[in-house]
C-alpha cells in the first residue's frame, strides 16, 4: 500500500483563546492520519499563543509547528509564511474558532488523489455554529450567498459575481498555491483573491457534503469586509476586462465617493476610462457631495423619461 500523501493544515490564530482548543481537537479527531499542523498567532492581545503552546506540550506525539508574532502582520502574510514551512502535497487553510468534520481529510484527499490535473481543490458546504458550537438552522453556502446548484468544473465567472466558497472548506494542491505566488500580501483578506486566481487557469471539484463548521460571532472577518475595502477594488483591478467587474469597480468607486473615501487608484481608473458617463465626469471634477448627489438623480429621472 502506497504512503498517504502528507496534508499541511495552515492554522491562524488572533484573539480566539475561547475557541482554540475546540478547534485544534477537531483537527486532532482526524481519521486520516498523515498531517502536519502549522499554527501562526498574528500577535494576540489575549492568551492565544499560551493556550496553544500548552495545547502543543499535551499533545507532543502530532507533527505541530507553532509561530508566534510580536507584531501583526496580517492573514495574507501569515498564511505565506506557513505556506513557505509547508511539505504537504495538499494544503488547508483555518482559522482557530472554526471546526473540521472527523472525516473532513480522509474523504478529500481520496477525491484529490483521483483529480485530473486540470482541477486546483475540492470544497464544501459548511455548517454555521454560534459561539457554544450550537449549529444554525442555515448552512454557509446559502446564508452568505445565494443558493447555488453546484457541480463540479470552473467556477471563474460565478467567483466574480460573489464569493460562496467556504475557506475553511477547501483542500488545495500546494504545488498550485505556490505556481501562482501564494496570497496577495497587499490585500487585507485572503481567499476571495485567491479563488479568482486559481479558477482562471483550473477548475475546482464540490463535494456535496457539510465538512466543516463556521463560526459566526461578532469578530469575524467574512462579517466585517466592507464593500469599500481597498483590497475588494485591488481585486477587481485584476479582472478588470470582464464587464461585470468593470460595473462592480464603478459602483464600488461611486459608492466611494460619497462617503468621502476616494483613493488616488479610483482617480486613475476613471480618468483612464473611455466613454465616461456624466457620474465619472462629476466625480472626476469633484463637484461635492450635494451637487454629485443632486445631479446624478436629475440624470437618472432624465433618462427615464424617455
Amino acid at each position: 500500500m502506497s504512503e498517504l500523501p502528507l496534508v499541511s493544515i495552515l492554522c491562524l490564530s488572533y484573539n480566539q483563546s475561547r475557541f482554540i482548543v475546540e478547534s485544534l481537537e477537531s483537527i486532532k479527531a482526524q481519521s486520516y492520519p498523515n498531517f502536519e499542523i502549522l499554527i501562526c498567532d498574528d500577535c494576540s492581545k489575549d492568551d492565544s499563543a499560551d493556550i496553544i503552546n500548552k495545547w502543543i506540550i499535551d499533545n507532543g506525539q502530532l507533527k505541530t509547528v507553532f509561530i508566534p508574532h510580536s507584531q501583526n502582520k496580517g492573514i495574507c502574510k501569515s498564511l505565506n509564511e506557513l505556506l513557505n514551512i509547508s511539505n504537504g502535497k495538499y494544503i488547508i487553510t483555518i482559522a482557530l474558532d472554526d471546526l473540521m468534520e472527523a472525516d473532513k481529510i480522509e474523504r478529500h484527499v481520496a477525491i484529490l488523489e483521483k483529480s485530473s490535473q486540470n482541477e486546483a481543490l475540492v470544497f464544501s458546504n459548511a455548517h454555521i455554529i454560534d459561539d457554544n458550537s450550537v449549529r444554525f438552522q442555515n448552512t454557509f453556502i446559502p446564508y452568505f450567498h445565494r443558493y447555488l446548484n453546484i457541480e463540479s468544473g470552473n467556477f471563474y465567472k460565478s467567483l466574480l459575481e460573489d464569493n460562496f466558497l467556504p475557506a475553511m472548506s477547501c483542500v488545495t494542491k500546494s504545488s498550485l498555491l505556490k505556481e501562482i505566488g501564494g496570497w496577495d500580501e497587499a490585500l487585507t483578506f485572503e481567499d476571495y483573491d485567491m479563488w479568482l486566481r486559481l479558477s482562471q487557469k483550473y477548475d475546482f471539484i464540490y463535494d456535496d457534503y457539510k465538512s466543516c463548521s463556521y463560526r459566526m460571532h461578532a469578530t469575524n472577518s467574512h462579517k466585517k469586509k466592507n464593500f469599500l475595502d481597498v483590497s475588494f477594488f485591488d481585486i477587481y483591478l485584476k479582472h478588470k476586462e470582464q464587464p461585470e467587474v468593470k460595473k462592480k469597480i464603478l459602483k464600488l468607486i461611486h459608492e466611494a465617493y460619497k462617503e468621502n473615501r476616494l483613493t488616488e487608484s479610483h482617480k486613475k481608473y476613471l480618468s483612464e476610462l473611455d466613454n465616461k458617463t456624466l457620474t465619472e465626469k462629476l466625480i472626476l471634477r469633484n463637484v461635492g457631495k450635494f451637487t454629485f448627489n443632486t445631479l446624478h438623480y436629475l440624470q437618472k429621472v432624465y433618462y427615464k423619461s424617455w
